[in-house]
């Protein structure tokens, strides 16, 4: 059960604001029952607040949603041409590539960014916003159409512009720079299937508030249905994005009863999993097993044997970004919903299931035997 003090801050909060005017310093210090000037050095001078006090300080401006009054005496005063990004993570060579090409193109027009990592969590996503916006960033990039609730609140009352990447939705709520995960999954099963694979499994991204993971698995059963191709138990597989992932994956799909003979990975780095697994276990690719990546990362061209992939206009998303923001801070007119196109790379980790090769080589000795 909460104790006194707790109960009374619970119900400071929720009293402390009604209706939809703009949350103030003293609110914060009604609701975590401290003075305003303890309230105020709490948010400027942590160091110099007892850490209980602090911490009650903090959890009633989280709640109430409370804004700082510097970044907002900042954002209303002066141009900070500061532009703040929040990546899912700082691991992963792709987001790095829109990164530079976002800030190469910002610098170009005066603009700083400020980069910051959510691991792939909604809340962290949330908390790194609050904090680029209290820096006073003019504008923000994210990736991804899903966020936390708050997130999207917090920048429309501080009248901050966003835009969205790594997805495409022509009428969506946000402004967007991106691409159709859905159809360009469903391009790679296509090209298993022109192939003559039937057996296709696929290792996706974990899904779980994560739209473009879950885009990617939904291309993938769409474009089964269309050819009439069933998804056997086991053939969907969810890890993240790492290269022990991608072969623990493959270790559990050729333990199946009827393997597959393609696999689609909904990324480069497990595609990577993949293809050292296969060769850790002697499975010739793609004579017996044919892989698909997505990213196109530089190592896919140079990875034995040459991976085919789907490539991700990492670079024109960035670019685009930039554009949008510089183009809504001054005032322009911009257009907030832009397509680009992902497209399938071949390379040499695909080619006809076994089967097929088989009765390839079988006719084409037929046809030597009679032409002698």
């Amino acid at each position: 059960m909460p104790g006194a003090r707790e109960q009374a801050l619970s119900m400071n909060t929720k009293k402390t604001v009604k209706g939809n005017r703009k949350v103030l310093l003293k609110d914060v210090a009604a609701g975590a029952q401290v003075s305003i000037t303890t309230a105020s050095r709490a948010l400027s001078q942590p160091d110099k607040v007892q850490p209980e006090t602090l911490a009650r300080i903090k959890a009633a401006a989280l709640k109430l949603g409370y804004m700082p009054n510097g970044a907002a005496r900042a954002l209303r005063s002066r141009r900070t041409r500061l532009i703040g990004t929040v990546l899912p993570t700082l691991e992963y060579a792709i987001y790095i590539r829109k990164v530079e090409a976002l800030q190469r193109i910002l610098s170009m027009n005066g603009y700083s960014l400020l980069v910051t990592a959510s691991g792939y969590s909604l809340q962290e996503e949330f908390q790194q916003a609050r904090t680029l916006v209290e820096r006073g960033v003019e504008g923000l990039v994210l990736v991804g159409g899903v966020h936390h609730p708050g997130l999207i609140t917090m920048l429309e009352e501080n009248e901050i512009p966003v835009i969205t990447t790594y997805t495409y939705h022509a009428e969506g709520r946000y402004p967007c720079v991106g691409f159709d995960n859905v159809g360009v999954a469903s391009k790679a099963v296509g090209h298993f299937m022109d192939l003559g694979h039937t057996r296709i499994a696929m290792v996706a991204g974990i899904t779980r508030d994560n739209d473009r993971a879950g885009g990617r698995v939904e291309g993938f059963k769409a474009a089964l249905a269309a050819a009439g191709l069933e998804l056997p138990p086991g053939y969907l597989i969810e890890k993240p994005y790492n290269v022990a992932a991608g072969r623990e994956a493959l270790r559990s799909l050729i333990a199946l009863d009827r393997p597959p003979t393609a696999v689609f990975c909904a990324s480069d780095v497990l595609a990577f999993g993949v293809l050292v697994e296969c060769t850790a276990k002697g499975i010739d690719v793609p004579g017996q097993m044919s892989v698909i990546g997505f990213d196109n990362l530089e190592l896919c061209a140079h990875f034995p044997p040459g991976i085919t992939t789907i490539e991700v206009p990492a670079t024109e998303m960035g670019e685009g970004a930039a554009h949008y923001l510089i183009g809504r801070l001054s005032g322009q007119s911009v257009s907030e919903h832009v397509e680009l196109q992902a497209d399938l790379i071949l390379r040499s980790t695909t080619a006809p299931p076994p089967r097929a090769q088989a009765a390839r080589k079988a006719r084409a000795a037929s046809a030597g035997a009679r032409a002698r």
